[in-house]
């Protein structure tokens, strides 16, 4: 039997349909980025579509891609943006901010002083965050530099293993990640 191929396990076509769900999720974003720094300065994951990253100046790089909550029973992988100026590093006298959307407003987590919660609370930033649809925003300051995180509402894969569904998608729509991708400019940025 020449040319015959062996089907295809339940490993391998969940893997095969998963990438397919990255990589249709990720246009949208990847779309912003090379609207913004133009398509030769955007690095694309072709192989599984895990991310698209651009480096937009020696000290600061911004990347979209995903990242996954594994339940019992199922999983949700969201699409989120990430900006790094410098070399920032988790904890250790580092201020960190977490937005939340039924306050409106940056609020500064257990033992980080409100001094970034206010210069990052600004008219700009409120503006973006209402129009960019988001589930999250987590700022992280260091004397090294910082580190935005944006989770968008849309962006997601939701799966269910019992019983055996498909996974569901939401798409980012174009404004959308032209505003996420804004916003993660003007927070990682702002000083």
């Amino acid at each position: 039997m020449t040319g015959s191929r062996r089907p295809l396990g339940p490993r391998s076509r969940a893997k095969r349909l998963y990438r397919s769900r990255r990589r249709r999720l990720l246009e949208v974003p990847t779309g912003a980025l090379v609207r913004r720094f133009g398509a030769g300065r955007v690095e694309v994951d072709e192989a599984d579509a895990r991310y698209a990253r651009v480096r937009v100046r020696a000290d600061l790089t911004v990347e979209v891609g995903f990242s996954g909550i594994f339940r019992m029973f199922g999983a949700l992988i969201d699409t989120q943006w990430v900006a790094k100026r410098g070399s920032p590093v988790d904890g250790g006298g580092a201020t960190e901010l977490e937005y939340r959307f039924d306050k409106g407003a940056f609020v500064t987590k257990r033992g980080s002083g409100s001094d970034l919660a206010r210069r990052l609370g600004d008219r700009r930033t409120t503006s973006l965050a209402t129009k960019a649809e988001l589930k999250k925003i987590e700022v992280v300051d260091t004397p090294e530099g910082r580190l935005v995180t944006i989770v968008p509402l849309p962006g997601t894969i939701t799966a269910m293993y019992f019983p055996p569904l498909p996974p569901y998608t939401v798409p980012i729509r174009p404004e959308e990640a032209d505003d996420q991708l804004s916003l993660l400019l003007h927070l990682v940025d702002l000083d």
